[in-house]
């Protein structure tokens, strides 16, 4: 596999700064339907990102739906990685978590990464 097949997103942002989730979404549902292996690194805010309910709730005006691009990253295999400390210090320990959502630290990161790997930041 070559390094640029597999894509990591990190998101640090929730309802704080929608634009940045919007982002994340379109780049990890275009790298999806290009055929790559994406990974969305979940870390501070964003870990909420992976909640039920949760992204349907965030939009930004005359932009596409991010609900919509959030079930379609699903839909096409997109993972999620909430940082466990993130999880913690926001009380989300029992999250009900969507489909390809999991709890992991930096060694599953690393782990996913393995061989290189195209990252983006929001």
């Amino acid at each position: 596999m070559a390094a640029d097949d597999k894509v990591v997103i990190g998101q640090t942002h929730g309802t704080d700064d929608p634009e940045s989730v919007l982002i994340g979404y379109l780049l990890g549902v275009e790298a999806l339907r290009g055929g790559k292996q994406v990974l969305m690194w979940l870390t501070k805010d964003g870990v909420h990102v992976a909640t039920n309910g949760y992204a349907a709730a965030i939009s930004v005006p005359g932009a596409p739906s991010i609900g919509e691009l959030h079930a379609e990253y699903i839909e096409r295999g997109g993972r999620f990685y909430a940082c466990p400390v993130c999880v913690k210090s926001r009380g989300l320990q029992d999250a009900e978590w969507v489909q390809g959502a999991e709890v992991k630290g930096a060694p599953s990161l690393f782990e996913f990464t393995q061989g290189g790997a195209l990252t983006f930041n929001y």
